[in-house]
């Protein structure tokens, strides 16, 4: 259920925050330890909740700083971010991620998952067109120089994730990524 809506959806649409030594830290996995909350991505849910009693209740300890709606929405971003590269990285090491547009479009597996370049050109895109039509999931994330620097290469417009799993995982991280961006309006 989110603290600030009181809405009750289901947890992959939701973002999970713990306390850990009396601050509030963003749990991109829901997977550590102790009492935690959820919140919707949107920025009147954590307006709503980002009041000392609302999560003092929602959490049952004190907290040392209440920190505001756009610091929290910051830091949740950014361990998204680190999050969905070290997990592309990894998969790149175990080839369940290739690289690069020929990479991608010579691959013996079809793609569950292709992350695109957000200043990938119209012309790139459109000579995609049938590979893209073939994937469950797209998204625009990032530029190529950072794709590049990610990968430590020149700058990288298309990423295809081969490995089913891997793609999962990826999927909610991407899709809590882009909802902030969405919702936050």
């Amino acid at each position: 259920m989110c603290v600030g809506c009181r809405a009750r959806k289901p947890k992959k649409e939701l973002l999970r925050f713990v306390v850990r030594d009396g601050r509030l830290y963003f749990d991109p996995y829901y997977k550590a330890e102790g009492r935690g909350m959820s919140l919707c991505p949107a920025r009147s849910c954590f307006k709503g909740a980002l009041k000392k009693s609302v999560l003092e209740r929602a959490l049952r300890c004190e907290l040392e700083e209440v920190p505001t709606p756009e610091r929290l929405r910051e830091q949740v971003l950014a361990s998204l971010e680190r999050a969905i590269v070290d997990t592309l990285r990894i998969g790149a090491k175990f080839k369940g991620v290739v690289v690069g547009r020929e990479a991608a479009l010579k691959a013996k597996k079809r793609p569950h998952l292709v992350v695109l370049a957000e200043d990938l050109s119209d012309n790139s895109v459109k000579e995609l067109g049938l590979f893209l039509e073939s994937v469950p999931h797209t998204y625009r994330l990032f530029s190529k120089e950072r794709w590049g620097e990610v990968f430590n290469r020149r700058p990288v417009g298309v990423i295809a994730v081969l490995d089913a799993g891997l793609a999962r995982k990826l999927k909610g991280l991407l899709d809590k990524y882009t909802a902030l961006y969405r919702r936050w309006e």
